[in-house]
Protein backbone atom coordinates (compact mmCIF):
# COMPACT_ATOMS: atom_id res chain seq x y z
CA UNK A 1 0.00 0.00 0.00
CA UNK A 2 1.33 3.04 -0.87
CA UNK A 3 1.48 6.45 1.12
CA UNK A 4 -1.02 7.91 -0.26
CA UNK A 5 -3.15 4.70 -0.24
CA UNK A 6 -2.68 4.71 3.62
CA UNK A 7 -3.48 8.49 4.01
CA UNK A 8 -6.74 7.75 2.50
CA UNK A 9 -7.46 4.46 5.11
CA UNK A 10 -6.25 6.56 7.87
CA UNK A 11 -9.14 9.50 7.20
CA UNK A 12 -11.75 7.35 6.86
CA UNK A 13 -10.83 5.00 9.69
CA UNK A 14 -10.95 8.09 11.87
CA UNK A 15 -14.13 9.76 10.78
CA UNK A 16 -15.84 6.48 10.68
CA UNK A 17 -14.43 6.07 14.61
CA UNK A 18 -15.26 9.74 15.57
CA UNK A 19 -19.04 8.87 14.27
CA UNK A 20 -19.42 5.28 16.09
CA UNK A 21 -18.50 7.64 19.38
CA UNK A 22 -21.24 10.30 18.20
CA UNK A 23 -23.27 7.21 17.72
CA UNK A 24 -22.13 5.33 20.91
CA UNK A 25 -22.91 8.48 23.10
CA UNK A 26 -26.36 8.83 22.00
CA UNK A 27 -27.09 5.28 22.29
CA UNK A 28 -26.39 5.53 25.81
CA UNK A 29 -27.89 8.35 26.61
CA UNK A 30 -30.98 7.33 25.35
CA UNK A 31 -31.04 3.97 26.87
CA UNK A 32 -30.65 5.83 29.99
CA UNK A 33 -33.35 8.24 30.22
CA UNK A 34 -35.66 4.89 29.28
CA UNK A 35 -34.04 3.25 31.94
CA UNK A 36 -35.02 5.77 34.45
CA UNK A 37 -38.65 5.91 33.14
CA UNK A 38 -39.05 2.30 32.30
CA UNK A 39 -43.02 1.55 33.99
CA UNK A 40 -44.95 0.12 35.27
CA UNK A 41 -41.63 -1.98 35.65
CA UNK A 42 -38.66 0.08 36.60
CA UNK A 43 -35.41 -1.48 35.90
CA UNK A 44 -33.60 0.91 38.04
CA UNK A 45 -33.04 -0.80 41.17
CA UNK A 46 -29.49 -0.35 42.78
CA UNK A 47 -28.35 1.39 40.03
CA UNK A 48 -25.93 -0.90 39.21
CA UNK A 49 -27.15 -1.29 35.89
CA UNK A 50 -28.18 2.25 35.20
CA UNK A 51 -23.98 3.29 36.14
CA UNK A 52 -22.65 0.54 34.19
CA UNK A 53 -24.41 1.74 30.90
CA UNK A 54 -21.89 2.28 27.89
CA UNK A 55 -20.57 1.79 24.84
CA UNK A 56 -17.16 0.06 23.61
CA UNK A 57 -15.63 1.15 20.27
CA UNK A 58 -12.54 -1.89 19.33
CA UNK A 59 -10.85 -1.53 16.78
CA UNK A 60 -10.48 -4.88 14.70
CA UNK A 61 -8.37 -5.57 12.25
CA UNK A 62 -11.18 -5.86 9.24
CA UNK A 63 -13.30 -3.11 10.89
CA UNK A 64 -14.58 -1.48 14.17
CA UNK A 65 -17.34 -2.87 16.62
CA UNK A 66 -19.50 -0.85 18.75
CA UNK A 67 -21.18 -2.54 21.61
CA UNK A 68 -23.33 -0.69 23.74
CA UNK A 69 -24.61 -2.06 27.25
CA UNK A 70 -24.40 -2.31 30.97
CA UNK A 71 -21.51 -4.79 32.03
CA UNK A 72 -23.53 -5.89 35.50
CA UNK A 73 -23.89 -9.89 35.97
CA UNK A 74 -27.84 -9.56 35.68
CA UNK A 75 -28.00 -7.54 32.49
CA UNK A 76 -29.15 -10.54 30.86
CA UNK A 77 -32.32 -10.23 33.31
CA UNK A 78 -33.29 -6.48 32.66
CA UNK A 79 -32.87 -7.46 29.08
CA UNK A 80 -34.37 -10.51 28.27
CA UNK A 81 -36.35 -11.20 31.01
CA UNK A 82 -36.75 -14.08 32.93
CA UNK A 83 -38.63 -17.13 31.78
CA UNK A 84 -41.02 -19.08 34.71
CA UNK A 85 -38.51 -20.48 37.20
CA UNK A 86 -37.39 -20.53 40.70
CA UNK A 87 -35.11 -17.61 41.56
CA UNK A 88 -32.90 -17.66 45.11
CA UNK A 89 -34.58 -16.04 48.00
CA UNK A 90 -31.48 -13.92 49.17
CA UNK A 91 -31.50 -11.55 46.39
CA UNK A 92 -35.36 -10.92 46.81
CA UNK A 93 -35.20 -9.89 50.52
CA UNK A 94 -32.39 -7.97 49.84
CA UNK A 95 -34.50 -6.07 47.39
CA UNK A 96 -37.84 -5.84 49.96
CA UNK A 97 -35.52 -4.30 52.52
CA UNK A 98 -34.20 -1.51 49.83
CA UNK A 99 -37.16 -1.15 48.70
CA UNK A 100 -39.20 -0.87 52.10
CA UNK A 101 -41.57 -2.97 51.00
CA UNK A 102 -45.26 -2.92 53.46
CA UNK A 103 -47.49 -5.24 52.58
CA UNK A 104 -50.44 -6.74 54.45
CA UNK A 105 -51.92 -9.80 54.54
CA UNK A 106 -56.39 -10.25 53.86
CA UNK A 107 -57.02 -9.23 57.46
CA UNK A 108 -54.25 -6.03 57.69
CA UNK A 109 -51.64 -7.75 59.29
CA UNK A 110 -48.33 -6.58 57.99
CA UNK A 111 -46.21 -9.39 56.00
CA UNK A 112 -42.37 -10.04 57.16
CA UNK A 113 -39.48 -9.55 54.51
CA UNK A 114 -39.75 -13.26 54.26
CA UNK A 115 -43.23 -13.71 53.24
CA UNK A 116 -42.98 -10.96 50.97
CA UNK A 117 -39.66 -12.25 48.96
CA UNK A 118 -41.11 -15.49 48.96
CA UNK A 119 -44.54 -14.22 47.12
CA UNK A 120 -42.65 -12.43 44.97
CA UNK A 121 -40.51 -16.01 44.23
CA UNK A 122 -43.55 -17.79 43.88
CA UNK A 123 -44.76 -14.79 41.27
CA UNK A 124 -41.92 -15.10 38.80
CA UNK A 125 -42.05 -19.00 39.29
CA UNK A 126 -45.41 -18.72 37.81
CA UNK A 127 -45.24 -16.06 35.65
CA UNK A 128 -41.46 -14.97 34.97
CA UNK A 129 -40.09 -11.34 34.53
CA UNK A 130 -40.73 -9.92 31.04
CA UNK A 131 -38.15 -8.43 28.83
CA UNK A 132 -37.49 -5.13 29.04
CA UNK A 133 -33.90 -4.73 26.57
CA UNK A 134 -34.10 -0.73 26.38
CA UNK A 135 -30.96 -1.16 24.10
CA UNK A 136 -33.05 -3.18 21.53
CA UNK A 137 -35.83 -0.25 21.91
CA UNK A 138 -33.36 2.80 21.53
CA UNK A 139 -31.93 0.93 18.28
CA UNK A 140 -35.15 0.07 16.55
CA UNK A 141 -35.93 3.93 17.54
CA UNK A 142 -32.70 5.39 16.11
CA UNK A 143 -32.23 2.94 13.04
CA UNK A 144 -32.89 5.75 10.53
CA UNK A 145 -30.71 8.31 12.28
CA UNK A 146 -27.97 5.48 12.58
CA UNK A 147 -27.83 5.14 8.79
CA UNK A 148 -28.03 8.73 7.82
CA UNK A 149 -25.07 9.30 10.45
CA UNK A 150 -23.06 6.51 8.56
CA UNK A 151 -23.74 7.72 4.95
CA UNK A 152 -22.97 11.34 5.53
CA UNK A 153 -19.29 10.98 6.81
CA UNK A 154 -17.65 12.86 4.74
CA UNK A 155 -13.29 12.92 4.25
CA UNK A 156 -11.51 15.57 3.54
CA UNK A 157 -7.24 15.25 2.81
Amino acid sequence: MNEITAEIYRAILTALESRLHLIGSVITADARRDTLAYQPYPIYDKGDFYQALGYVLQRQPDGLTLAVGSNVRHEQYVLGGKVPSWTPIAPLKAWVERKHLAWTDKSGAPLSIDQMAHMIQHAIRARGIPARNVHAEVLARREQWIFSQLQSIEVAL
